[in-house]
């Protein structure tokens, strides 16, 4: 066979991220839903632990499901933490961590076409004022220090942390 450049062997690139479903973190948002009474119509949502990290400088994220995730899984939208990350934290800050990703989803419903939208919200600034009017912002300088802690981070590279 002769060489050829579109055969010849390339180097992958793999990725070491492991996905995988939570209990815990779906008992606590459950938890949460029912605290803070948070509707989101027939919207569904999977939670999953990302290890080690989604990033050594992003906690957790909240997105869109997209056409194909909704079809295969049934979720509209999926949150993703990282897992040392959430492994270090204690009871309470988890409970924020998923407070806040609970907060970008916002499903609405158009009368016009009698269905739901599924849109995601941006918070007011780093965080809600939802709930840094009634909780203060220290649980999130807790997940800042621990991933810092966790990951070495210099100063600078701390306060980009986010959520």
């Amino acid at each position: 066979m002769t060489e050829n450049d579109f055969l010849s062997p390339a180097e992958v690139i793999s990725t070491d991220k492991q996905l995988m479903e939570s209990p815990e973190i779906e008992a606590i948002a459950k938890k949460v839903i029912e605290k803070h009474k948070m509707e989101f119509g027939p919207a569904e949502i999977g939670y999953f632990l990302v290890y080690p990290n989604i990033s050594k400088q992003r906690a957790a994220k909240c997105m869109k499901a997209t056409r194909e995730v909704k079809y295969y899984s049934g979720n509209d939208y999926l949150i993703e933490v990282s897992g040392e990350l959430w492994d270090m934290l204690d009871g309470n800050t988890k409970e924020m961590v998923i407070y806040h990703e609970l907060l970008h989803i916002d499903p609405s419903f158009k009368s016009k076409t009698q269905e739901w939208k599924m849109n995601l919200r941006k918070p007011d600034f780093a965080d809600f004022y939802t709930i840094n009017d009634k909780y203060g912002n220290e649980w999130y300088k807790t997940v800042q220090a621990t991933a810092s802690s966790l990951y070495d981070l210099d100063p600078r590279q701390e306060n980009k942390v986010s959520l």
